[in-house]
């Protein structure tokens, strides 16, 4: 039997807002207890105050990650098919929450225009093209790839994201349906504890409802937040061979690793800052 909780405003879903019950209960770094929550209404799953996150954080990439760099290869991948389907690939983009700046530097490699904004992270691959948080400038589009399940405000990143771009293109695994217990689905984390929200493709569409923007979806993990309306057919496109082909054949781009190369050694000697601790190059930042 599910456990019902008061229905005070923590315990009130952080997406719509409805009723939760108890989804369960688990050991949480194999020495906290977390409750987790789920919502009767749009699926959203949640840890309900979660008392272990400066010890998650310690690292802001967790030891069990291994497939960090397998996956920027996978998200440079399919955004660059996003891109050239629906978008100005000569557009300014943003990488939110992007880490060590690992995928900024392979679309840059391969000729798109990716920024870097992270609040805690290193940046170490895309050193000079950081944007200043919050964010002030607009962007062709915004990507936030395996960040929403890490944080407990998911809606005040949204609106902080939404006010920035008419196109969000996110990464996160999706809930199967019925949300399974939580020894039962690894992407929970136990053990690292990173992870706190949990999105079902409801949830996500009430995101996108809320701020007047259509929700785009794989099915698994790969969501669209966009204000112009793409069927869920045309995105498969990006998953096509022959479109891939096409793409390839038709619309390769000039890589800007020389160029960032060229213009980064010149400001660098300009600056007399041999480490880089003052190079900035957002659209923002003072140039030399």
């Amino acid at each position: 039997m599910e456990l019902s909780i008061r229905n005070t405003d923590h315990s009130k879903c952080k997406i719509c807002g409805s009723s939760t019950v108890v989804h369960g209960q688990a050991s949480v770094r194999n020495k906290y207890q977390g409750v987790f929550l789920r919502c009767g209404t749009c699926g959203f799953v949640w840890v309900n105050e979660p008392t272990w996150l400066d010890e998650a954080y310690a690292e802001p990439i967790n030891l069990s990650d291994t497939g960090y760099v397998r996956r920027n290869l996978w998200c440079q991948s399919r955004t660059q098919m996003f891109i050239e389907l629906f978008l100005n690939p000569a557009g300014r983009f943003l990488d939110y929450a992007a880490g060590y700046g690992l995928f900024v530097r392979l679309m840059r490699d391969i000729g798109y225009d990716f920024h870097w904004a992270d609040k805690y992270c290193q940046n170490l691959f895309a050193r000079g093209f950081e944007e200043p948080l919050p964010l002030t400038d607009r962007f062709a589009a915004v990507t936030a790839f395996e960040v929403f399940e890490h944080l407990p405000d998911p809606m005040g990143e949204f609106a902080e994201i939404l006010k920035a771009t008419d196109c969000l293109i996110l990464s996160t695994s999706l809930l199967p349906a019925p949300a399974p217990p939580l020894e039962h689905w690894p992407y929970y984390g136990l053990e690292h504890g990173q992870h706190i929200s949990f999105y079902t493709l409801e949830s996500l569409k009430s995101v996108g409802q809320q701020f007047g923007f259509q929700c785009i979806s794989d099915g698994e993990a790969f969501h669209v937040l966009m204000r112009r309306p793409i069927t869920p057919r045309l995105l498969k496109r990006i998953d096509n061979v022959w479109w891939q082909r096409w793409i390839s054949r038709t619309r390769q781009r000039a890589s800007l690793t020389g160029s960032d190369n060229t213009e980064i050694v010149r400001r660098l000697s300009v600056l007399g800052a041999g480490d880089g601790a003052t190079l900035k190059a957002g659209k923002n930042s003072s140039r030399v």
